[in-house]
């Protein structure tokens, strides 16, 4: 793993994951999304100079949060799929809006809450693609690999190429 949980709670101050094993679920799924944007390169070739390397932490870190609360939002979501029947005899999607436990009430709104990024992105594919790469794209651009390659950069690799030799 690129970043690890004690990284994520000491150096990048998150929060959001309780644990170390939820936190690998979420990372290892960053780390893959990062590996390919990167072409892989960071598998051969991790940065060397130390705010690099904690840059490509943080990124990562951020990027596993992110992962998180769009997986969050999208199980809400299923829960709380119906309508809601108005006075007038119209009918409208529901939202949960509060639970009880005690003797079991909920609450539904059929209008619309507020829109964010995680919940654009947990109901749009392309719009949860385009924020993935935004927060790669934002933490990685410039940062160059232990070969001074651009992370990011996309050409033939510099004594990559097999073609040519």
């Amino acid at each position: 793993m690129y970043a690890d949980y004690e990284y994520y709670k000491t150096e990048y101050c998150g929060g959001l994951f309780d644990s170390a094993e939820n936190f690998k679920l979420y990372v290892r799924k960053a780390e893959r999304r990062v590996d390919t944007s990167t072409y892989g390169k960071l598998s051969f070739a991790f940065p060397a100079a130390e705010k690099d390397a904690a840059a490509v932490k943080d990124c990562i870190c951020e990027l596993a949060e992110f992962l998180y609360r769009v997986n969050q939002l999208q199980a809400a979501a299923s829960d709380s799929v119906g309508v809601v029947k108005q006075d007038d005899g119209t009918v409208k999607g529901k939202v949960v809006t509060s639970v009880t436990s005690g003797s079991e009430s909920r609450g539904y709104s059929a209008s619309g809450g507020v829109a964010t990024i995680e919940s654009d992105a947990a109901k749009d594919r392309k719009v949860f693609d385009m924020a993935v790469y935004s927060i790669i794209r934002d933490g990685l651009t410039g940062i160059p690999d232990a070969n001074g390659v651009n992370l990011l950069y996309a050409g033939t690799y510099p004594g990559k190429c097999e073609l040519w030799g």
